[in-house]
């Protein structure tokens, strides 16, 4: 009975889930939200506005954009090779955002797991393109009478 309340309430039951958490998604996270985090510091340092609408003027659009190009979820997201070279990029921009802010220590720690991360997706470059056909290809197109529609 107890593990049935459990099950039903969402509470972690101590069985392993199906997806396997990788340490390069992990690390890609944390950079997303570094990223989030250097573009709000460079506003809040760098924008002649209130705090708030610094924020807002910077990270909207910044999350909008994310969201839909680079997200897991995106509708329009980014395909191989491009979306990591997107990805670096705008950690790059991040680590630039964090040093011309002043926050120094910030940007080494952001730019050795954005060498990290780069690092990992070259080295694991033939999996990658590998999966990302297969996943094309696997796609299923509308058939029949109601395709063109």
């Amino acid at each position: 009975m107890q593990d049935e309340r459990q099950q039903a309430g969402g509470v972690p039951t101590g069985e392993m889930t199906a997806i396997p958490v990788r340490s390069s998604g992990v690390l890609a996270f944390v950079l997303e939200v570094a990223l989030l985090c250097a573009a709000g510091l460079w506003a809040i340092k760098v924008l002649p506005l209130a705090t708030a609408w610094s924020l807002v003027v910077v990270l909207v659009p910044l999350v909008l954009l994310w969201g839909l190009f680079l997200s897991p979820q995106g509708p329009w997201r980014f395909r191989w090779p491009i979306l990591p070279l997107a990805a670096h990029a705008l950690f790059s921009v991040g680590v630039l955002a964090l040093a011309t802010s002043g926050h120094f220590w910030f940007a080494a720690i952001m730019a050795v797991l954005t060498l990290a991360s780069g690092l990992s997706t070259w080295l694991k470059r033939d999996v990658l393109a590998a999966d990302a056909l297969q996943q094309r290809q696997a796609r299923v197109r509308p058939a029949g009478r109601r395709a063109a529609r």
